[in-house]
């Protein structure tokens, strides 16, 4: 159900009249959507507007990257524009926006508007929800209206999820790699399209991937297939073409996606070794998304290796052709991560000794 490519058939809520409503927030942002729309705004709440620049100017890049290369298996949210604070005439068409975000931005701001990643269905939500929240809040869990908004951190550098949370909420939910496990979900194909998009935004994109997202989410996809003409052509008059069930909903199902998301904190890169340690440091102080080296579980090894190998393999397309010293950058990084864990372990074995 939560497995990539897994099909839910979804209803959609209608959207007209919707109001606002805030579906999140960051150091950045805070994030309004209406329900049922495919857009989200992602207004600055301080007054650090370059920041939500970066951020639509690194999306901007990334994205065109991925197309670029034709990274087809991560989705990344369509960048549709960004309105600065000082353009008036964006909150004078969005009254609705400004009374959603009256008490937690100080209006006018600057306005970055994105693609909606489609949260993940109901099925796949009560799952996750009793699995792993307490029992006693269970049914109060399954009827927060917040709890439908549910895009799920994949954390494959992590094996510190816990079951039977007495506090549980399902935005940004983080899953850990023994709960990936516990699920039964394609850890080694998650770890591999992490590395594919890591290649990109390092050498495609030259940025450092500082505190970027990977979830899981929805993707909207039209069962079955649109006909071809010389099928149509084909067919005898008057025949019916819809689903087999005749039931319209049966058209439209979610697919489970691995998304990547999230770049008001990326920084350039250089196309050298101070350019590696620097994605190295971003790697570093990012949340556990990617797999990490020098574990001790054959699954976890596995996985370190999966990521690199996708990891060397598309850096390699992309840099191609380049000077050798260049070439050599994207083992450097892998390297540094490794250096990073080892150093860490060190620390921690001194702990333990003293």
């Amino acid at each position: 159900m939560l497995s990539l490519g897994s099909s839910v058939v979804s209803t959609a809520s209608s959207a007209h009249g919707a109001s606002f409503t805030k579906i999140g927030a960051g150091a950045c942002g805070t994030i309004f959507a209406q329900d049922g729309r495919s857009r989200v705004y992602k207004l600055c709440k301080t007054d650090q507007h370059e920041f939500l620049w970066n951020d639509y100017t690194a999306h901007n890049n990334i994205a065109n990257c991925f197309k670029e290369y034709r990274v087809e298996k991560i989705s990344i949210p369509s960048c549709y524009y960004f309105s600065p604070h000082h353009d008036a005439r964006f909150f004078n068409e969005h009254p609705g926006l400004i009374e959603a975000a009256k008490e937690k931005c100080n209006l006018p701001t600057s306005v970055l508007v994105t693609e909606r990643i489609p949260a993940l269905p109901e099925p796949t939500r009560h799952l996750l929800i009793d699995t792993y929240c307490a029992t006693i809040n269970r049914e109060k869990a399954k009827a927060d209206v917040a709890n439908k908004d549910c895009l799920v951190r994949v954390y494959l550098g992590s094996t510190q999820g816990r079951s039977s949370m007495k506090f549980f909420s399902l935005r940004n939910f983080k899953l850990h790699l023994n709960q990936v496990l516990e699920l039964g979900l394609d850890a080694k194909t998650l770890a591999q399209r992490m590395g594919i998009a890591m290649a990109v935004i390092h050498w495609a994109a030259k940025k450092d991937a500082r505190d970027v997202e990977f979830v899981l989410g929805s993707s909207s996809e039209t069962t079955p297939p649109a006909l071809g003409s010389a099928e149509v052509e084909n067919m005898k008059p008057m025949t019916y073409t819809g689903p087999s069930s005749r039931k319209n909903e049966d058209f439209f199902r979610q697919i489970t996606k691995l998304w990547v998301l999230d770049f008001n904190q990326v920084r350039p890169i250089t196309m050298d070794k101070v350019g590696v340690a620097e994605a190295v440091q971003a790697a570093k102080v990012n949340d556990p998304y990617i797999p990490k080296p020098l574990q001790k579980s054959a699954k976890e090894k596995e996985l370190w290796n999966a990521f690199a190998l996708k990891y060397l393999e598309m850096a390699h397309t992309i840099l191609k052709g380049q000077e050798p010293e260049v070439m050599k950058l994207p083992v450097l990084f892998l390297r540094g991560l490794v250096d990073v864990e080892r150093e860490k372990r060190g620390l921690a074995e001194e702990a333990g000794s003293a």
